[in-house]
């Protein structure tokens, strides 16, 4: 139950900063439709916004660094009072009183909430049907005030007669319309659950506010009717019906009136909501954190602290390795940037990992005082905290006993607890921080006892020791039981091995063999590709001897047709000229001419002497001419 009332104070805080945002930027302008859609947003959004969570390494060092502040590590020791406390037989359970008096304020804004409803339900009934617009009822009231309740609107008796009726039933008519009942349904209902918060019936205010600003601006849409609309909202000023429904007027009409004569808003205006997200964003921050503190009973909070002394010795910076020299470990994990083994994504690890077996002595890296001892399943597991000093602190986490207390002066190389793996982990391990200033430094460079020459290679040779050490261990093992078999059994075993030795041979001689297909393919694969590019240099080749080709024929000689012959008839003679002409196309020429030449009657000049050409009938062929054509054509193209 305290869990549900801090998320409710949640809630509260968020309703306040939209409120608060509202008020400051967004009531002045005329954008009533997206006003009411950001109150009514807000509402819900605020029941979600708490539940987000933001885990990311800032802020869990944050929340960690915060509560080790105020947490029971600043009292260094359990104390009682130096005379007992004198205590009555009667305890006052304030918790329990807090929880008793907010239910009862649920109990009796529901019940009014669900009376308000039932009661307007019964108009219905109990009141006259005057009128039906679509799917909308119209009654006749005795109240003094017209309203609307989803699909219902409510006149009075003296408005039925009335001059000012068609201006109301617009009004009316436009909350049905725009569903405004919804609205009030909705903030109503949250009024029973935050009753106790102050902005929940400021935000309803604001909210109906809206509701008439977005209604007098679809009614009064000309000057004329704005005039006729702000005189019915004077003369018909007054109380109302007490429930979740729309009023015809409202007691702010001054501000209503002034709303109406307001010129648009620009939509530069919006620009103040870049404001909110950030405001928004660090609210959720805030609320991430979680504080965990220990649970304390009546009697503790009773036993008050008789003095609250630090009894934090002078210590020294860690200076040893947290581990002990003799046994058995490795660095599986450094500090820096790693990939989580879990998430598979790179972040940061702030200390060094020291992977042994289950049950190795940890171990004090120097002189302090123990601050904190806890235990976190799904984080560090058991770990403990030693504070050195104002400046240094320790912390060894992953521990399967913890052998110390909160308050404990310990010294270094005092063994403190044991390796395991009692947290989120892979395998057994130490994680060990060191904390300088409340800021996570490198635990390398304060361990002096221990060189770490390569950690790379170390980390190799511990895992080939760990290696050597499992085959010895099996081999020993598999040594025990083959003496305990018989002599056939021992037989049975032996094949049973050299068939497993003999299918892992060939096994790696598939491998092999797939290896070596692979590096023939990619042979193969370039061998096709260096034809490919000879081909393509050949074809190239060929296509720059055919331009060649091409550039060195002979030019073809138009002959002119037989007008132009008759011109150059007319004209004075001229020498006669000679063209050379190749034999192959002379011969072409004299095959094809009596087929492609019509002659007509006419006078042709040869050698200076004018003779006369007579018509010569021609048969016309149409398949024969297709082909000449196509002949033409092909010559053309050569």
């Amino acid at each position: 139950m305290a869990d549900w009332m801090l998320y409710l104070l949640k809630v509260s805080s968020f309703h306040a900063v939209l409120v608060l945002f509202y008020l400051l930027f967004l009531r002045r302008l005329t954008f009533y439709q997206f006003n009411r859609w950001f109150l009514v947003g807000g509402l819900l959004m605020s029941f979600v916004l708490p539940v987000i969570q933001v885990h990311n390494e800032p802020v869990q060092k944050a929340n960690q660094e915060f509560v080790e502040m105020i947490g029971p590590g600043l009292i260094a020791e359990p104390i009682v009072m130096a005379t007992p406390l004198e205590t009555s037989s009667f305890q006052v359970n304030w918790y329990a009183m807090t929880i008793l008096f907010y239910a009862l304020g649920v109990f009796l804004l529901f019940q009014r909430y669900v009376t308000n409803y039932l009661k307007i339900r019964k108009f219905k009934y109990g009141y006259e049907l005057i009128n039906r617009i679509g799917a909308v009822e119209v009654f006749r009231t005795p109240f003094a005030q017209p309203f609307s309740f989803f699909k219902a609107v409510f006149i009075p008796a003296k408005v039925e007669k009335a001059h000012e009726l068609d201006l109301v039933m617009s009004h009316e008519l436009r909350h049905v319309e725009f569903g405004h009942s919804y609205d009030r349904m909705l903030v109503d209902f949250m009024i029973v659950l935050l009753w106790f918060n102050p902005f929940i019936y400021l935000l309803r205010k604001c909210l109906i506010e809206v509701h008439e600003y977005q209604v007098d601006a679809a009614v009064a849409v000309t000057p004329q009717s704005k005039i006729a609309y702000q005189m019915s909202l004077v003369s018909l000023a007054g109380g109302g019906f007490s429930g979740p429904v729309s009023f015809f007027n409202f007691s702010t009409i001054k501000r209503r009136i002034q709303m109406m004569n307001r010129n648009k808003s620009n939509k530069m205006s919006l620009v103040s909501l870049a404001l909110l997200i950030p405001t928004l964003f660090g609210l959720v921050v805030l609320f991430s954190f979680e504080m965990k503190a220990p649970e304390a009973s009546m009697s503790d909070v009773i036993e008050l602290p008789r003095k609250v002394v630090m009894t934090v010795q002078a210590g020294e910076k860690p200076s040893i390795l947290p581990i002990r020299s003799d046994g058995s470990f490795r660095i599986s994990s450094s500090f820096g940037m790693r990939t989580d083994p879990f998430s598979k994504e790179r972040k940061m690890h702030h200390g060094m990992d020291f992977a042994g077996k289950t049950g190795t002595e940890i171990i004090a890296s120097a002189d302090g005082e123990v601050v904190k001892v806890e235990n976190q399943p799904n984080g560090y597991g058991k770990y403990i905290v030693v504070k050195h000093d104002d400046t240094y602190r320790t912390k060894y986490a992953q521990l399967s006993e913890q052998l110390v207390k909160v308050g404990d002066q310990v010294k270094k190389g005092q063994v403190i607890g044991e390796m395991g793996s009692s947290g989120r982990s892979t395998a057994p391990h130490l994680h060990y921080e060191v904390i300088e200033n409340g800021k996570y430094v490198d635990p390398k460079l304060f361990i002096k006892n221990y060189k770490f020459s390569s950690l790379s290679e170390e980390m190799k040779k511990s895992e080939a020791i760990a290696r050597a050490q499992q085959e010895q261990k099996e081999t020993i093992e598999r040594q025990a039981v083959v003496a305990k078999m018989s002599e056939a059994e021992r037989k049975q075993f032996e094949a049973n091995q050299a068939q497993l030795l003999a299918k892992e041979e060939q096994m790696r001689a598939k491998e092999l063999a797939l290896i070596e297909s692979q590096e023939q393919n990619k042979l193969n694969q370039a061998q096709l590709e260096q034809r490919e590019r000879q081909a393509r240099a050949q074809a190239e080749q060929l296509r720059k001897q055919e331009l060649q080709n091409l550039k060195e024929l002979p030019e073809i000689i138009e002959i002119p047709p037989t007008e132009e012959i008759a011109e150059i008839r007319e004209e004075e003679p001229a020498a006669p000229i000679e063209v050379e002409v190749p034999v192959e196309v002379e011969a072409e020429v004299e095959r094809e001419l009596p087929e492609i030449v019509e002659v007509q009657v006419g006078h042709i000049l040869i050698d200076d002497q004018e003779h006369r050409l007579e018509e010569i009938p021609v048969q016309k062929d149409k398949n024969k001419s297709k082909n000449k054509n196509k002949s033409k054509e092909k010559k053309k193209d050569n």
